[in-house]
C-alpha cells in the first residue's frame, strides 16, 4: 500500500513539472510571435527609391569588332628578273604617284634597249634603200619585202625592250606610305616576286562582318561610331561604303567596310576597331531599369509611387539595351518609378519615399 501511494506521488510531480515546461515554451514561443508581429507593424510601410520618367533617345545596337586598313592597300612586284641596282625607299616613307622606287637590271637593260634601237634605225634605213632600187627596177620585188619584214621585226624588237626597260623601274601607282619593303639592293629578284606594299592613310577603312539577321538594317551611307583598343577614350565617326553582295558561306555574316577620315593619321592598318551599329533610333523613348519591372504570367508589370502608395501598372516593352529596356506602353513621363523596394511593395498599400532619381 505504502509502494501504491508513492508511485501516485511520483507520477504528480512529474506531471506537474511537464506542465510547467510547456507552459514556459508557450510562454516563449507567444514572446516571440508578439516581437515578430511588432517587427511587422514596423516593417509594414516598405522604404523605395522611385526614378521620375522622363523620354530620351534610345538606340538599339550592338557592336562587332573588326580591323583597320589602309585605304588603298598595293603590293607591288617585281615584272623583270634581274638584280636590284637601286632601292629609292624605306619603311616609314611618304611616296607620290609614279615616283620611281627601285631599278631591277635597268643598265643591261637600257643597253639591250639602245642596241634595239639601232638595229631598228638601220632596218628602216636598209628598207629605204631597197624600196628605192626596186623603184629603179634594179632589185626585185622579193628584196623589197624581205627589208619590210626586217624592218617590221626590228621595230616590234624595239617596242618590246621599250617595255622591259620601263618594266625594270618599279614605280608607285599613288600617292601612300611605305608599310613594308620586300627587297633589297644588290639582291637578285625574279618576276612576281613583292618589293614593296604601300598603303594610303589620308583615309581608312575598317572592314567588319555583319550578321545576316542584321543585315537589312543597314545600307551604303550609313554613319557608324568606331572605337579602337589602342585609343579607347576616342570615337571616330565613320560612313559605310561597301555591304558585300553575298554572305560568308562559313561564317554567315556579310563583309562590310567603314570609311573614316585618317589626316591626323593617327589610325594605322592592323588595329583592333569596334564598330557601334545602330539598328534603329527611337528619339522620344521611355527606357527603365528592366530590374525595376517583373514578368508575372507572360505579363510584365511595374511599381509606380502616386500619392505615398505603391500602385502596380501592366507594361508593355520592346528592345532591351544594356540594363534598360524600352517600354512602349504603361508609362508616361513624369510617373514616379520605384526602382529600389519594388519587391516590398504591395499593390494599394503605403510606401515609404526615401529618395527621388531623376
Amino acid at each position: 500500500m505504502k509502494k501504491f501511494v508513492v508511485t501516485a506521488a511520483l507520477c504528480g510531480v512529474i506531471v506537474l513539472l511537464g506542465g510547467l515546461v510547456v507552459y514556459g515554451a508557450s510562454a516563449k514561443y507567444a514572446e516571440r510571435e508578439a516581437n515578430r508581429a511588432n517587427n511587422n507593424h514596423d516593417q509594414r510601410v516598405p522604404n523605395v527609391k522611385v526614378q521620375v520618367i522622363a523620354t530620351g533617345l534610345l538606340e538599339d545596337k550592338f557592336t562587332v569588332t573588326g580591323t583597320v586598313d589602309g585605304w588603298e592597300n598595293v603590293t607591288i612586284s617585281a615584272e623583270v628578273a634581274g638584280k636590284v641596282e637601286w632601292k629609292g625607299i624605306d619603311t616609314g616613307d611618304s611616296v607620290k604617284k609614279d615616283q620611281e622606287l627601285f631599278r631591277i637590271d635597268t643598265e643591261a637593260m637600257q643597253t639591250r634597249y639602245e642596241q634595239a634601237k639601232a638595229q631598228a634605225r638601220l632596218a628602216a634605213q636598209e628598207f629605204d634603200r631597197v624600196k628605192n632600187l626596186t623603184n629603179k627596177g634594179v632589185s626585185a620585188a622579193r628584196d623589197q619585202d624581205s627589208a619590210v619584214a626586217n624592218r617590221d621585226v626590228a621595230e616590234a624588237d624595239l617596242r618590246a625592250m621599250e617595255i622591259q626597260l620601263r618594266k625594270s623601274v618599279a614605280k608607285s601607282p599613288m600617292d601612300g606610305v611605305v608599310a613594308h619593303v620586300f627587297s633589297e639592293q644588290d639582291e637578285f629578284t625574279d618576276v612576281g616576286k613583292p618589293l614593296v606594299n604601300i598603303v594610303q592613310l589620308h583615309k581608312v577603312k575598317v572592314r567588319i562582318g555583319i550578321p545576316e539577321r542584321d543585315i537589312p538594317y543597314f545600307k551604303v551611307g550609313d554613319v557608324v561610331h568606331v572605337q579602337l583598343d589602342a585609343i579607347p577614350d576616342r570615337m571616330f565617326d565613320g560612313t559605310i561604303h561597301l555591304i558585300a553582295p553575298a554572305a560568308d558561306l562559313v561564317t554567315h555574316t556579310f563583309e562590310a567596310e567603314i570609311a573614316i577620315d585618317n589626316t591626323d593619321n593617327c589610325l594605322k592598318p592592323g588595329m583592333i576597331a569596334r564598330a557601334h551599329l545602330v539598328r534603329k533610333a527611337y528619339p522620344d523613348a521611355i527606357a527603365v531599369p528592366i530590374f525595376s519591372t517583373a514578368l508575372i504570367d507572360d505579363k510584365r508589370f511595374a511599381f509606380v509611387e502616386e500619392d505615398g502608395k505603391a500602385v502596380l501598372r501592366e507594361v508593355e516593352v520592346g528592345v532591351i539595351q544594356g540594363s534598360n529596356v524600352h517600354v512602349t506602353s504603361g508609362l508616361k513621363p513624369g510617373d514616379r518609378l520605384i526602382v529600389v523596394g519594388q519587391r516590398d511593395a504591395r499593390p494599394g498599400e503605403p510606401v515609404n519615399v526615401t529618395e527621388t532619381l531623376q
